[in-house]
């Protein structure tokens, strides 16, 4: 059975690993009132943005858009794995790569060739000795900003339109009303035709004069829109890692209280015994001096 010294060292040990947790959870509750305001400010420019978006009559238009358009025969892949940089977030990490690694090695057995970016650690370590590394985008994913995340978009669109790229697609985990997470993966360049596609609770748009013309509009706004598309989903990611880090941290707390709890009762027990028999040396010595 350990000593007291022992218990009182392993206690103090669970006693600093709780107000660990503690504090970890306030951090990251902190985090996640702050992205999702920040989540709510995008929507609202995002609902006006799409507005303007749909307004443009595409069957004015001399010739679609090139992000527009399919590649017939798509054979260069990219895809954009977005995770955390640290750990301690519970599974939310690594059912987004188990997603990711079957999706590539489906697509590479269909003879797609497929290259990686990254933008979070997590990723970078699991994918790198793996698969094709082509970027790896750091101190991204822990605070977005629209700034590095239009540069991002920029390369991405850079790719695409050179001809390297034949196709672009995201993987990140998509955070619910709830707080759930769940890993998706879903495409980016081309433009999905859904993005033209008012939804059924807008209003009805009215006919407009464009100047100069639907072309020179629809060529000004599309790369704000994959920029936009592509910080919604990091925001969306990011507020799945602090939610999931929260119920982690919590989990660990009252893990933690539980073994204090246990290990208070089996020191007092220990502390007992040691009581009880020195008391018993004490009434044995009495005796022996009779």
């Amino acid at each position: 059975m350990p000593s007291l010294k022992e218990y009182n060292v392993k206690l103090t040990r669970l006693r600093s690993t709780r107000k660990l947790t503690r504090t970890m959870k306030l951090v990251s509750a902190n985090k996640l009132r702050r992205t999702q305001e920040a989540e709510k400010r995008l929507d609202a420019f995002t609902s006006r943005f799409h507005s303007m978006l749909h307004a443009i009559p595409l069957a004015q238009m001399t010739e679609p858009h090139p992000l527009l358009v399919p590649r017939r025969n798509p054979k260069h892949v990219l895809l954009l794995v977005i995770t955390s940089d640290r750990g301690l977030c519970g599974g939310f990490n690594n059912a987004l790569l188990r997603e990711t690694a079957a999706w590539i090695n489906l697509r590479e057995s269909r003879g797609f060739n497929i290259k990686i970016s990254c933008c979070g650690r997590k990723a970078h370590a699991f994918l790198r000795n793996r698969y094709a590394m082509d970027r790896y985008y750091d101190q991204i994913v822990s605070r977005p900003e629209f700034t590095g995340v239009r540069q991002i978009s920029h390369e991405l669109i850079s790719g695409f339109l050179s001809g390297r790229l034949d196709e672009i697609h995201v993987a990140a985990n998509r955070t619910g009303s709830r707080g759930e997470t769940t890993p998706v993966i879903e495409p980016f360049l081309p433009v999905p035709a859904a993005e033209f596609q008012p939804a059924s609770s807008e209003a009805p748009v009215r006919e407009c004069l464009i100047e100069p013309g639907p072309d020179a509009l629809l060529s000004a706004m599309l790369p704000t829109l994959m920029a936009l598309r592509l910080y919604q989903v990091l925001l969306s990611s990011a507020t799945g890692e602090h939610g999931a880090r929260m119920r982690a941290m919590e989990q660990a707390g009252s893990n933690a209280d539980s073994l204090i709890r246990a290990l208070s009762l089996q020191r007092n027990r220990a502390r007992q015994a040691q009581i009880t028999t020195e008391l018993n040396e004490i009434v044995a010595g009495a005796e022996a001096l009779r």
